[in-house]
């Protein structure tokens, strides 16, 4: 009985999924215009993770977006992937890498929850409920 035990206690502990995301939100955008997303995601599995698509039935394309600071100025840019190492948290934030939602299908208001989901390189997919907020987590008045 006790390898029985043993050997179900390894079984479930394998399958837990490495992957939390906390902290998500999206800013509430003035009128026609793309939304931006913010969240955590933590790897903690063993191996590294790569984030390398968005979708959301809001708009008609979610992207990954980073900021750089190039030819003294602040720039944004498009990415196919974001790496999530192993043992570490990625943060998605205001004036950093973030999710645009480009072309929306109806305003986003505050109060609106927005379902986003997350699609990583292993193939698995994630589906995280995003609150429309005027700020965010970490932003003062």
């Amino acid at each position: 009985m006790k390898i029985a035990s043993v050997l179900l206690l390894v079984v479930v502990g394998c399958g837990r999924d490495p992957i939390v995301v906390r902290d998500a939100w999206i800013r509430e955008p003035p009128p026609r215009s793309p939304a931006a997303g913010y969240l955590v995601i933590e790897n903690q599995g063993g191996a590294p993770v790569a984030l390398v698509g968005v979708a959301t039935e809001v708009a008609e394309r979610a992207e990954i977006h980073v900021m750089e600071y190039k030819d003294d100025r602040m720039t944004m840019r498009q990415v196919a992937e974001l790496q999530i190492p192993a043992g570490k948290e990625v943060a998605l934030k205001p004036g950093g890498t973030h999710l645009m939602l480009m072309e929306l299908r109806q305003p986003l208001r505050h109060g609106d929850e927005v379902e986003l989901v997350l699609r990583f390189g292993d193939g698995t997919e994630r589906s995280v409920p995003m609150p429309v907020q005027k700020k965010g987590l970490y932003e003062s008045d």
